[in-house]
């Protein structure tokens, strides 16, 4: 989300997080078993897995909007 500097040049962050938001309301328990299990099956095959960079996107919140292509093998 603010890796863009000023500049134009991208600079990763020091550590790779993803935040998983549930609103509690409005999922039952078999839904959030079905998210525990595709999480934990993209754990298994995380280093089979390949990145992606940012093609397009727009000035503000980017990581809402923005086209990605996946990176080269």
């Amino acid at each position: 989300m603010f890796g863009l500097r000023p500049d134009g040049t991208e600079a990763a962050a020091a550590m790779d997080l993803v935040r998983l938001a549930i609103p509690r309301r409005v999922y039952t328990q078999s839904h959030i078993d079905y998210v525990a299990e595709a999480v934990i099956g993209v754990a298994g095959v995380k280093g089979r897995l390949r990145g992606y960079r940012i093609t397009k996107a727009p000035a503000v919140l980017r990581h809402f909007t923005a086209l990605f292509e996946p990176l080269p093998a």
